[in-house]
């Protein structure tokens, strides 16, 4: 199973940062990939089960579902339901803790899938590459917001 993890440290408190990437239909507004997200089931993007369809600025479409979300906890998981990449067995977790050293926030992306080698060798260093551009948008967002 291929793994990727991504964490990085952003200055802003836990609940500031979670009222910026809680809404599971949002990612355009801190994902530089990211050219728009829609829910396409009639539910509300803080319900699981709903489902979005992001669409990145290379034109490529995912569906994924949200299949666990704690607004306590600031945390939630998502699987994809129809992707252009070749993996099964996906899911990816974005969770949220406070630093209390500074009132920051500790921000963590992973995934776990299955796929071929060849893909996996391919797919493991770009998900960490877009993974990282979201906490350094992020980091940089919130770096000119205080």
């Amino acid at each position: 199973m291929a793994r990727v993890f991504v964490s990085s440290v952003i200055d802003a408190p836990a609940a500031e940062v979670w009222r910026r990437i809680g809404d599971f239909n949002g990612t355009p507004g801190w994902l530089p990939f990211v050219a728009g997200s829609t829910i396409t089931n009639a539910l509300s993007a803080n319900t699981v089960g709903c489902v979005r369809e992001i669409t990145q600025k290379d034109g490529l479409k995912f569906l994924e579902v949200l299949v666990m979300l704690s607004i306590v906890d600031h945390t939630y998981s998502y699987t994809f339901v129809g992707s252009p990449i070749p993996v099964k067995g996906h899911r990816t977790t974005i969770r949220l803790l406070p630093v209390t050293d500074g009132n920051r926030t500790y921000f963590e992306w992973t995934s776990e899938f299955d796929s071929d080698p060849d893909s996996e060798a391919r797919l493991v260093p770009l998900m960490e590459q877009n993974f990282l551009a979201g906490a350094r948008e992020l980091r940089a967002q919130f770096a000119v917001s205080r």
